[in-house]
């Protein structure tokens, strides 16, 4: 990865998603004073529920799963998402549909409204659809075991097993003002993001608490990027990679 000495190194890391679902994208430009009261964002009661495929019906399947990656702004609106795994894509296109409807109570950080981006499964059933979030948990791809209607036919690529590493093909490191470290600003900052079939960036968001500064600007680097787009076995896959940015040389 081509960038400034001290700022970014490595490459992307194809990996499974990190344990912490929601994670603050914040654009402030100072310091936090002290630990920060979160407060989850949280799902309308009047939005409306998905309704089990009717064409899935006919074809005799019964029940299925569909998970996806979205992102809420400040203002509780759904901004973007992404279908991260589905046991059927019409699954997939369902729970999107539901979603474009969707308004939820934005999280709140010290009482100011702040964007997220969460993990939403959708389990499928005759009888209705469960949407949970799990802010303890993760979503495991390799621990799913199901068999038949229920096997997932679509999901991220596994870490290393991708024909190979993600190859950026344009976008810069993230810019570091000369004054920023004179004032002591420095630290790491670790992006996470999708890498979606054509090789764009999905869903950037950051993983480690940090200067707002250094988040800003790590953020605006990684929505620039463009790679090659990633395959297994000749296909083009999505990916879920990370990027940590060493800013002012790792001093503490």
């Amino acid at each position: 990865m081509n960038g400034r000495p001290g700022l970014c190194r490595g490459t992307p890391t194809a990996m499974n998603p990190p344990r912490v679902l929601i994670s603050l994208l914040l654009l402030a430009a100072t310091a936090l004073a002290a630990p920060a009261a979160f407060q989850s964002v949280q799902s309308l009661p009047d939005n409306p529920m998905p309704i089990y495929p009717v064409g899935l019906r006919f074809d005799g399947i019964t029940r299925g799963r569909a998970v996806l990656a979205v992102s809420i702004d400040a203002d509780g609106h759904v901004k973007d998402m992404l279908p991260l795994a589905y046991t059927n894509e019409r699954f997939a296109r369902t729970s999107m549909d539901a979603l474009r409807d969707w308004r939820f109570s934005p999280a709140r950080l010290d009482g100011v409204a702040v964007p997220v981006q969460l993990e939403l499964t959708f389990d499928y059933t005759l009888e209705g659809a469960v949407i949970s979030s799990n802010m303890n948990d993760h979503y495991l791809f390799d621990r799913f075991e199901y068999a038949g209607d229920n096997a997932l036919s679509y999901q991220p690529t596994a870490a290393g097993r991708a024909d190979h590493p993600p190859v950026r093909v344009s976008g810069a490191a993230p810019g570091y003002a000369v004054n920023a470290e004179q004032e002591g600003i420095h630290g790491r900052v670790t992006v996470r993001f999708y890498i979606d079939e054509k090789g764009e960036v999905r869903l950037p968001s950051v993983t480690t608490s940090a200067n707002p500064y250094l988040m800003e600007q790590a953020m605006t680097a990684v929505r620039s990027w463009k790679f090659e787009p990633v395959t297994k076995r000749g296909q083009p896959v999505l990916v879920v990679a990370q990027q940590e940015f060493n800013f002012g040389g790792g001093k503490r």
